[in-house]
C-alpha cells in the first residue's frame, strides 16, 4: 500500500510542483541526502489499532506517517499542507494495484527538525483504509 501511496503522490500535480519525484516509502535515499535539506516526501508505516480486526475482511486499514521536508520549517509545512490534500482526496481509487476506500488525518502536524540532520520536516499522520488484494 505503502507503492501506491508514492505513485498517488508523484502524480498529483502540486505534490509534483514542489517535490518532483522526490516522494518515498520507508526512508530518504543515500543518494538524495547530500541534496538535503529540500522539498522531499518520505511515506512510512506505522502502528495503530486496525478498523477490521476481529473481522474476516479482505481489507484493513493501515496507519502512515508522512515526513515532509522543506529548506526551511515553513516550505516544509507548505509541502505537509499539499500531502494532505493530495492524499484525503483519494477516494475508493485503484491506485497502482491497491484499491484504497479513504484516506483521512490521524492526528495533527508537528513540525520539527529531523535528528540530527536538523533538517526542517513537517510529520503529519494518516490512516488509510484499503482492499488486501492486488486490483487489476
Amino acid at each position: 500500500m505503502i507503492i501506491a501511496l508514492v505513485d498517488a503522490l508523484k502524480a498529483d500535480g502540486n505534490v509534483a510542483a514542489i517535490a518532483g519525484a522526490r516522494v518515498f516509502g520507508g526512508e530518504l535515499p543515500k543518494g538524495e541526502t547530500r541534496h538535503m535539506p529540500r522539498a522531499a516526501i518520505v511515506l512510512q508505516p506505522s502502528g495503530g489499532v486496525s478498523l477490521a480486526a476481529g473481522s474476516y475482511m479482505d481489507h484493513d486499514t493501515q496507519r502512515v506517517d508522512a515526513l515532509c521536508y522543506g529548506a526551511t520549517p515553513l516550505e516544509a509545512n507548505a509541502l505537509g499542507g499539499i500531502c494532505r490534500r493530495a492524499l484525503t482526496s483519494i477516494r475508493r481509487q485503484v491506485v497502482s494495484g491497491c484499491l484504497i476506500h479513504w484516506i483521512e488525518p490521524a492526528g495533527g502536524i508537528s513540525a520539527r527538525r529531523d535528528q540530527p540532520t536538523q533538517w526542517p520536516v513537517a510529520f503529519r499522520p494518516f490512516q488509510a483504509f484499503h482492499a488486501l488484494q492486488e486490483v487489476s
